[in-house]
């Protein structure tokens, strides 16, 4: 009995050191966790789940860390495996709503929400999610009950207010936008996306002094904030030669799940389909297979109408969440996330018999360059097909060159006499320049042209 006795105490010594070790590697990794410090606080989390597996409150902290990383199955599964252990657990509902939601399940995510704000009916953050689903779902009544809400319950909190702001923004209630975002400015006013919304609103107002200033405080508080750095440019007529590529990343990864729908039902666009017409036209004359290079190639309406005469289709695009729309087509043999110029330079001379660029060089101002490559890139007699707005005739130069201008819309106008200069200068003869409506704005037809040159 006295050994037995022994080794129980032996054991329960074991046990409670060890306790005591998850202890203190708990309160080391929250405190890395806390500093921003993930990949260090992931390292101390696994040690945990080494030595007890099942600890729930490490589950859930490592199930956070994966979510800040981006995983977001790993992050779920984790918060899963703690709320197995833990299901009253309304922080572990409201992270686990979060990655679900992020990972484009919305129903499941709006379901942990609303569970967390039952086990905790003053939660603010919960209902502010709540918020963020029924918005990404466009229902916007829904959203903004969830938001104030939110606000009444934590008046403190900046993010439903920023996200009211949005919503009015939208719906044209540009008082009640900028009501909105002030508030959320000032309760938060470290926070350049907040900076940047409000701008945002500030310039749909017409209030170009205020845009200004909110975007300066968005880039001294950013300096790589993409959206702020452009509008800038735009609204101090500094035009630079191109849209930075921060901002043309985070506009179409934000676009990219309504992209398609939007761009053809409510913008009316049209491009690739005309694209498609005229190239099959050009095709009776050529019965080889081509091998062709759509540039900016979003979620692949070129490649759609272009597949049945490739041999070979490449896309470029600086979007991830666009490309993953394209690469669920199965039209392209190669997609490369990369900018034009980079990926352009990369490819072998000769390399190609149809290059397409459609509603691309509305981000670049400056064509030179990219003309440069798509020359070097095409045989001789190979076919660039590309789209542009349409600039006033006799615009005055601007900085980085003569021949096109940057629109409040932030999107670039290109003149003809430009285009011309550009296709001599870099071997290129004109087949076609078609005047087109590029697309409906606020209900008025936006005017551009579609170009067809030929290498010669």
């Amino acid at each position: 009995m006295a050994a037995d006795d022994a080794a129980h105490a032996q054991a329960d010594k074991q046990q409670q050191e060890a306790q005591n070790q998850i202890v203190a590697w708990l309160e080391q990794g929250m405190g890395l966790h806390r500093n921003g410090q993930i990949q260090a606080a992931r390292q101390i989390y696994q040690q945990i789940l080494a030595l007890q597996p099942g600890h729930a409150d490490t589950l859930h902290l490592f199930g956070v860390t994966a979510h800040q990383l981006g995983e977001y199955a790993n992050a779920i599964e984790f918060i899963q495996r703690s709320l197995q252990a833990n299901p009253r657990n309304f922080y572990a509902l409201n992270n686990l709503g979060s990655a679900l939601r992020e990972s484009g399940q919305p129903e499941q995510a709006l379901a942990c929400f609303q569970q967390a704000c039952k086990l905790k009916p003053g939660y603010a953050e919960a209902h502010s999610n709540i918020g963020n689903v029924y918005k990404d779902m466009g229902q916007q009544e829904e959203a903004i009950s969830a938001y104030k809400r939110a606000s009444s319950l934590n008046p403190s909190l900046a993010e439903p207010w920023n996200n009211l702001a949005l919503i009015y923004q939208k719906r044209k209630d540009i008082d009640q936008a900028i009501l909105c975002a002030e508030r959320a400015a000032a309760l938060q006013p470290n926070h350049a996306e907040i900076h940047n919304s409000l701008g945002n609103i500030y310039k749909d107002a017409g209030q170009i002094a205020q845009a200004i200033s909110s975007y300066q405080r968005a880039v001294a508080l950013d300096p790589e904030h993409g959206n702020a750095l452009h509008f800038i440019h735009v609204l101090s007529g500094q035009a630079s030669a191109q849209a930075p590529v921060s901002y043309v990343s985070k506009v179409f990864d934000d676009y990219a799940e309504r992209f398609d729908q939007h761009l053809q039902e409510v913008l009316e666009y049209q491009i690739p389909v005309i694209i498609g017409r005229e190239l099959r036209q050009l095709r009776v004359a050529d019965t080889k297979a081509w091998r062709i290079l759509d540039l900016g190639c979003g979620t692949g309406l070129v490649a759609k109408e272009l597949a049945p005469l490739a041999a070979s289709l490449v896309g470029v695009d600086l979007s991830e969440k666009m490309l993953a729309k394209a690469q669920a087509r199965q039209l392209y043999h190669r997609l490369i996330k990369a900018d034009l110029l980079s990926m352009t330079q990369q490819e072998a001379s000769a390399s190609y018999e149809v290059v397409t660029a459609a509603d691309v060089f509305v981000y670049l101002g400056q064509l030179d360059k990219i003309i440069t490559e798509v020359s070097r890139l095409l045989v001789t007699d190979g076919v660039f097909a590309f789209s542009v707005e349409a600039a006033d005739a006799g615009l005055a130069s601007i900085p980085g060159g003569v021949g096109y201008t940057l629109r409040n819309s932030g999107r670039y106008a290109h003149e003809l006499n430009y285009l011309d200069k550009l296709a001599s200068e870099h071997g290129f003869a004109s087949l076609q320049c078609l005047p087109q409506t590029i697309r409906m704005e606020n209900l008025q037809a936006i005017p551009g042209y579609l170009l067809i040159w030929r290498k010669r």
